[in-house]
């Protein structure tokens, strides 16, 4: 137990320890800048535990709850204000990209200009489908089942409708023809198909300026790029198939004049992956203006037509002034080079007749011809078109063609010969023009000169052929006709030939033509007549035939 006065004294030391505290909590709500004051007073009153029966006061701590004022965090939270944030989402008005979609401010003109909600007015086709879609009857939007026509522009073409497309475009009236109806019952484009054929449109032409492959195997798929079944006229058509029947639909159709390339394969990078058959095609659709390739000028043959591409290349038929001819291609001229000296070579009346002396009956040349032709005695043919071409030389000459209408108009065409056979060529042909017969040229193109398939005439530049569809290259090898390249053979005025009746040699066609080369007429005699042989005549023992090849050898092989 505490003394008396010990007590007194700690009665006294409380009462002055209040009495100091009292001022400053009076004073003190200054300190709600610090409230460490109040919480070093409670600290100092914390002794109180010296009493230990007071712990009830210890409650004091529910005064020192004045952290619930001290919430002033809860005022403190000016970050709550600080939350300019919410204002800051100015980037909610950043979003000046909703406004920025000036794409959809873009979008406006294309109301002014008939163009598809899915082609942009900026796109590289859109003037092309805004064109042709003004057209009826030749291509346009699908409806989508939302009531919206859209273009489509990226999706594939298929074979069918591509016909329908081309043979429209070129203003081909199909009442003209005496259709296939079961080509109908196969798919809905039967019908173009059977005009496609009847134009030719389906074929490719081995008359280019280079080849590469098996040229037998290739040349017996000349016919048709493909069949006329449901599942192949559903499948999307290649840019290969789609320069086949554009370039045959200028020629058979619209009777434009090939254009002269050179050196296409320096131009096209992938000149060399393109199908043999589908050279010419390329070549002359490039050189029209009709393609112009990818960025790097390549074609890629292999890849599918989408509906813009279509756009563009219909657009660019129908609208010749929108072509961008390429540098190296040029028109063909409009009047055929006159041809006044002769023939002579080396004493003798040309250069054909000078080679009989210099090559066997196996073709073999001799060291002299070799010198003369290739530029090297110990060379036996050129290595490719580009090795040939200081010695190809282009020769135009006068022509026959039948136009539409049935009716015979002059008109001229240009081969690649070697410049040793030229001025021969240029006189053959004129002697052919010049003929009460008029023979005519398929089209004014089914006629060709250099090519390099092989190591053969025509890869010297010393072969022609002529109306290749019409004078085909066949066979009975096996018995029975083979057609190699062409329709077959059936020329007017003759009813027999080598011991088999005409029609042995018909192959798919129905009757005979003007274009066939009839033995003994106006095209074999000016050949003959400057030493030139026709494969008409046969070899193997009248075996084997190709009705359109001429070349400077005797035999025509």
């Amino acid at each position: 137990m505490k003394h008396p006065i010990q007590m007194s004294l700690s009665l006294l030391l409380c009462v002055a320890l209040l009495l100091a505290a009292l001022p400053v909590s009076a004073e003190a709500p200054e300190p709600t800048e610090g409230p460490a004051a109040t919480e070093e007073a409670a600290a100092t009153e914390e002794p109180t535990p010296t009493e230990e029966p007071e712990p009830t006061e210890t409650p004091e701590p529910t005064e020192e709850p004045e952290p619930t004022e001290e919430p002033t965090p809860s005022e403190e939270p000016t970050p709550t204000e600080e939350p300019t944030p919410t204002e800051a989402p100015t980037p909610t008005e950043e979003p000046t990209p909703t406004e920025e979609p000036t794409p959809t401010d873009e979008p406006e003109e294309p109301e002014e200009t008939v163009i598809f909600p899915d082609v942009k007015v900026k796109a590289w086709y859109a003037p092309y489908i805004e064109k042709v879609t003004q057209l009826p009857g030749i291509i346009d939007g699908r409806m989508d089942p939302d009531g919206v026509k859209r273009f489509y522009p990226e999706a594939d073409v298929k074979r069918g409708e591509f016909l329908k497309l081309a043979i429209c475009a070129a203003g081909i009236t199909i009442i003209l023809y005496t259709l296939d109806e079961s080509r109908n019952d196969i798919h809905w484009a039967g019908e173009y198909y059977t005009i496609a054929l009847e134009e030719n449109l389906l074929v490719t032409n081995r008359q280019g300026s280079e080849h590469h492959g098996d040229s037998e195997t290739e040349q017996a798929q000349v016919m048709e790029i493909f069949p006329c079944t449901f599942e192949a006229l559903e499948q999307p058509i290649s840019r290969y198939e789609m320069a086949v029947i554009l370039s045959n639909l200028c020629a058979n159709t619209l009777m434009e004049k090939a254009v002269i390339v050179s050196e296409p394969w320096n131009h096209i990078p992938d000149y060399a992956d393109i199908a043999a058959g589908g050279i010419a095609s390329v070549e002359q659709a490039y050189g029209k203006g009709l393609l112009v390739g990818y960025e790097d000028g390549s074609f890629r043959g292999e890849r599918t037509l989408s509906r813009a591409q279509a756009a563009v290349v219909i657009e660019r038929l129908l609208w010749d002034n929108d072509r961008s001819a390429p540098p190296w291609a040029e028109a063909q001229p409009d009047q055929a080079e006159q041809v006044q000296e002769s023939a002579e070579y080396e004493g003798y009346p040309s250069f054909a007749f000078w080679l009989r002396d210099h090559i066997n009956a196996w073709g073999t040349l001799d060291s002299v011809a070799r010198q003369r032709i290739f530029g090297n005695a110990n060379k036996g043919y050129f290595y490719s078109a580009a090795d040939a071409a200081p010695y190809m030389v282009n020769v135009t000459i006068p022509i026959w063609v039948i136009d539409k209408n049935g009716i015979k108009q002059s008109s001229t065409a240009t081969l690649t010969v070697h410049r040793l056979v030229a001025q021969e060529v240029r006189l053959i042909f004129q002697q052919i023009y010049d003929d009460p017969e008029q023979f005519p040229i398929y089209a004014g193109w089914n006629i060709g000169g250099a090519r390099f398939t092989d190591h053969m005439r025509h890869a010297w530049g010393m072969a022609i052929d002529i109306n290749s569809l019409y004078n085909a290259e066949l066979n009975f090898r096996s018995g029975y006709l083979r057609v190699t390249c062409g329709y077959g053979w059936q020329p007017t005025g003759v009813s027999t030939w080598l011991g088999r009746s005409i029609s042995a040699y018909r192959g798919s066609m129905s009757g005979t033509s003007p274009y066939s080369i009839r033995p003994g007429g106006s095209v074999v005699k000016a050949f003959a007549a400057y030493g030139w042989g026709w494969g008409g005549n046969g070899w193997s023992n009248g075996k084997s035939f190709d009705f359109m090849h001429f070349s400077v050898l005797p035999n025509g092989g």
